[in-house]
């Protein structure tokens, strides 16, 4: 999809969108892919043949900037996939494990991909990766065809283990309906007072605030009040918190937020520059 991120390891970046990673790499890179607009059936559905190997979607895009697909676009994906033969895979590396408020973002949308990729937060810091398909694509593999060094170490996996037991046995995944519910709320009142804020989007504890400016000078703000953000682009700050975020630290960063917002607008207007409608 358009805006995608997938990793930098050569099939990973072949079907990663922005070209600043593709480039120094295009010529070892794998010429089928094609890229359909993340968030339009239409299009998407026309790329889709019975050629297609493979649909790979974000069910929300993270490196992006918290992009989050209308209602009927990851059904239809579903729908398009089944028809023409091809598997739907889901990269869930940042959506998942009940950061959106749900086990995985695609249960938002009722869909159940063929394969589903994790990583991150899964083994609580742990490096580790996971793959789940249906018994079908699982099936396809002989035993010793796909290995790796690595591959099961008990270490990782004692702690996936322990990650899984306790975002369940601590209703992390509810939590993050209602933390997240709170956090989005106190952006969206920032939004209100604060025009340089063109947006706030996302579901959960997976959040991102688009500006009308570049996101540099508030960024470097916010680190210096002991809020550590990420960015997406010139423009995006993404904000995703530990489940275990609390209230009164989600009112921090909001006060720091604030604080930094009317900073930078009135940095802006010393500049005598007006706000823009988007960022050049």
């Amino acid at each position: 999809m358009t805006g995608s991120f997938h990793g930098k390891t050569l099939g990973a970046l072949s079907v990663t969108y922005n070209k600043k990673y593709r480039l120094p790499f295009e010529h070892a890179l794998y010429q089928q892919v094609r890229f359909a607009k993340y968030g339009d059936p239409e299009e998407a559905s026309k790329l889709i043949t019975d050629e297609t190997a493979a649909v790979i979607v974000e069910p929300i895009q993270g490196e992006s900037g918290i992009r989050v697909p209308p209602e009927d676009f990851l059904k239809s994906l579903r729908e398009a996939s089944s028809k023409m033969g091809c598997l739907l895979i889901a990269d869930e590396v940042q959506s998942g494990l009940g950061r959106t408020g749900k086990m995985w973002a695609c249960e938002h949308w009722g869909v159940v991909p063929d394969i589903l990729c994790v990583a991150k937060g899964i083994a609580g810091g742990i490096p580790m990766g996971a793959t789940f398909a249906t018994e079908e694509v699982m099936g396809s593999l002989k035993l010793g065809e796909h290995s790796s060094t690595f591959g099961g170490n008990p270490i990782a996996c004692a702690a996936a283990d322990a990650t899984v037991n306790v975002i369940l046995k601590e209703r992390l995944v509810e939590r993050a309906v209602e933390i997240g519910a709170y956090f989005k709320d106190k952006l969206m009142s920032l939004q209100g007072s604060h025009r340089i804020l063109r947006e706030v989007r996302g579901k959960g504890l997976m959040l991102a605030v688009e500006m009308r400016v570049e996101v540099y000078e508030a960024l470097m703000g916010l680190i210096r009040k002991g809020v550590v953000p990420l960015y997406s682009g010139k423009n995006i700050l993404r904000l995703l918190p530990p489940l275990v975020i609390e209230k009164d630290q989600v009112d921090l960063v909001i006060e720091s937020l604030d604080a930094v917002l009317a900073e930078e607008e009135l940095r802006v207007a010393e500049a005598g520059r007006g706000i823009p409608d988007k960022v050049p």
